[in-house]
């Protein structure tokens, strides 16, 4: 896509009313593309300037996370805290660095930053009524080149959306239709629920559905406690299931402001109901059909006011609705629904959102 359509897209995105957390793995996909970066995150920032939750799309393996908060996230040499004030403070907005040579020596890069590949950073601080409320990071390896002035006013260009997006505290409602984003992992627990492999993707969704943030309060061992009950559920019921037992299929299901969770279990063993079985978990998020829908349509040949009008059908307005709410006439509107269906294949409204999420 061109970064005009990009910019588009990220708008669209932002102004869907979803929550800012369901809302940050597709925005955070869209921005990376726009600016051009190898991964990207985002940290949720409380009124005193500590980190409240974040969410990374290469998240720290969980060792190195743990050694992250208890050793640099309040150190001289890495203070959180410190270095978010000191961006606040710059006059401008969007912000990029490199590590030098001195930094490379460091323990901090070595132990941290290198495991995120994250050699060239470009920040951009996002406001709320004036007060900073979040950053957002992208990354680019040593190898490749820092981010310069068009990068650095491409975020720009794009911060007062992502402020609106992030800004929305909307939550996961029981009555909206969900879908499978595309973010799931498999972990391994023992009879009791308890963890024994946990690889990083796992560990993400795992901690996101069982406590609803990854923060410097937010340990592996607490992440643990937090989910074994539902998981020593999940293991008795496939093992009661397994035995001949109606109890019903071995998932469970989490609903918060990132959206839902489904866990299902499987048997690893041999003997499910020998003492040293192991079972394998796979955990899904689901997030809001409409968003997804409005992500998947960037991959179509459609111009931005259509992407806008294929949105409004994917909620079941009409035409007339549409023609008010952008301010279009009804003729236009009903080329533009033409001009939809040919693109999609498709002449029936109820089938656009199976069209474009199906592809």
């Amino acid at each position: 896509m061109k970064p005009s359509d990009l910019r588009v897209h990220i708008r669209q995105l932002c102004c869907l009313g979803v929550g800012g957390e369901q809302l940050m793995p597709a925005l955070l996909k869209a921005v990376r593309k726009l600016v051009g970066a190898d991964s990207a995150a985002f940290f949720w920032v409380d009124a005193s300037g500590e980190m409240s939750s974040l969410f990374a799309e290469r998240l720290l393996p969980a060792p190195v996370q743990q050694v992250y908060f208890e050793r640099f996230y309040d150190s001289n040499e890495a203070s959180f805290k410190r270095a978010f004030a000191e961006r606040v403070r710059h006059p401008e907005p969007v912000l990029a660095v490199s590590a030098s040579h001195d930094a490379e020596q460091s323990d901090y890069y070595n132990e941290v930053m290198r495991h995120l590949d994250a050699h060239h950073v470009l920040y951009g601080i996002v406001r709320e009524q004036g007060r900073a409320i979040g950053q957002l990071s992208l990354y680019r390896p040593k190898s490749a080149r820092t981010f310069g002035p068009a990068e650095r006013a491409q975020l720009a260009s794009i911060m007062r959306y992502v402020s609106h997006g992030v800004c929305n505290r909307a939550r996961a409602e029981g009555g909206q239709p969900f879908v499978d984003s595309g973010d799931d992992a498999v972990f391994v627990v023992g009879e009791n629920g308890d963890l024994r492999q946990l690889p990083a993707p796992a560990q993400k969704l795992l901690a996101l559905a069982a406590r609803g943030r990854i923060g410097p309060a937010d340990r592996l061992p607490d992440v643990a406690v937090a989910a074994q009950p539902v998981l020593r559920q999940l293991v008795a019921r496939l093992r009661e299931g397994i035995a001949g037992a109606d109890v019903g299929p071995p998932c469970a299901t989490f609903d918060n402001s990132w959206g839902r969770f489904v866990l299902r279990t499987y048997a690893l063993s041999d003997d499910p109901s020998a003492g040293d079985a192991v079972f394998a978990v796979r955990i899904q998020r689901q997030e809001p059909m409409l968003l997804k829908f409005v992500d998947a349509l960037a991959g179509f040949s459609l111009s931005p006011q259509q992407r806008e009008i294929a949105a409004s059908l994917a909620r079941g307005a009409s035409n007339q609705e549409i023609a008010r709410a952008l301010g279009l006439s009804g003729n236009t509107v009903a080329y533009h629904v033409k001009q939809i269906f040919a693109r999609l294949d498709t002449h029936d409204r109820q089938a656009i959102a199976g069209k474009v999420l199906g592809a």
